[in-house]
């Protein structure tokens, strides 16, 4: 015990090392300063913050539709709730997706949801945001060419960079189609895992999860869509919106392959949230792709404040209100009600 504590400090002080690296750093690593950054920042207004404000719970809220129709009985509400909650211990611990996952396991086992259906839920989600940030990175490689700095990106390359991704998607859709192929994936992967455990476990558990991933998708597909659709599309015109009121206009190729890449590098859990990694790595295409350094670094972090920085003291305060709502109640005194 004494021995995963020290490895976990360990772990916290060098992420958080990286990323305090990462972000002093950025300017520097696409060709501008601090200061410069900080003079097209002072651009955004009040009327300004409080649009992006409206975006960006907009968003969160399309994204509940996908929530709730990943488990159902859980309304909009709460898969409110279980989004910033968990996107806030995501946000702030080393390796926290897998903390944020055991919070919302509380939650809704809190809430009278069982194991399974928790289990399907992340199953679901999971698979559902993965696909997603995918599809927009395909729709970017196919958007590259139309692109004015399409010397940079050839048709002939995109093609080739849109493999893997179109390759990544197929695998998602044989395994989900094809019933032998959840037992086949989970055989195989026994065989690999072979040296650090001994009892199959892949083989009879991929069968039953495809199962139930594919009981929710027939129930809530369509929601999930268009669930999924809006939140991009508001998580794009977010990302827009940054942009124009720092006085810098993108085109939509330019601004769909920003958002492709900063999705893409969430995938990533190198530091908490992505923090640092996806803010150079962004900036870095966009300014590859002909943008102004300074403004480009402006935008990002603005749009960066919005989609990760402010979650965290807003999930942080959803989490306190939701842990004094469902505090363990004491023996209370004889004929006392709460």
């Amino acid at each position: 015990m004494q021995r995963f504590h020290t490895r976990r400090v360990i772990t916290s002080v060098l992420t958080g090392c990286a990323t305090a690296t990462l972000m002093v750093l950025l300017p520097r690593a696409v060709g501008t300063t601090w200061a410069a950054v900080g003079e097209v920042l002072r651009a955004v207004s009040m009327p300004g913050l409080a649009a992006l404000t409206v975006l960006w719970i907009a968003g969160l809220w399309s994204h509940t539709f996908v929530l709730a129709a990943s488990l159902p009985g859980l309304t909009k509400r709460r898969g409110l709730t279980l989004s910033l909650t968990g996107s806030a211990v995501a946000n702030v611990l080393p390796l926290g997706g897998a903390a944020g996952t055991g919070l919302n396991y509380a939650m809704t086992r809190r809430w009278g949801f069982s194991p399974a259906a928790f289990g399907g839920f992340l199953a679901v989600t999971t698979l559902t945001n993965v696909v997603a940030k995918l599809g927009v990175v395909a729709v970017a490689l196919m958007l590259a060419p139309t692109m004015h700095s399409a010397t940079a990106l050839p048709i002939g390359r995109t093609g080739l960079a849109l493999i893997p991704v179109l390759a990544a998607l197929a695998a998602v859709a044989w395994f989900l189609a094809r019933p032998s192929a959840a037992a086949t994936t989970g055989r195989r992967l026994d065989r690999l895992l072979g040296f650090f455990r001994r009892r199959p476990m892949l083989a009879l558990s991929l069968p039953e999860l495809r199962i139930s991933v594919l009981r929710v998708f027939r129930r809530g597909w369509r929601r999930m869509t268009l669930g999924m659709v809006a939140y991009l599309i508001l998580q794009l015109g977010l990302l827009w919106m940054c942009f124009q009121l720092l006085g810098t206009a993108l085109s939509l190729p330019i601004l769909i392959t920003g958002l492709a890449v900063e999705r893409l590098l969430t995938l990533i859990p190198l530091t908490p949230g992505g923090a640092g990694v996806v803010e150079v790595g962004t900036s870095a295409a966009l300014v590859a792709l002909g943008g102004d350094p300074a403004a480009i670094t402006a935008g990002l972090l603005l749009f960066r404040g919005f989609t990760y920085l402010l979650e965290i003291p807003v999930g942080g305060a959803t989490l306190a209100i939701w842990c004094l709502r469902n505090r363990p109640r004491t023996r209370q005194a004889a004929g006392t009600t709460v």
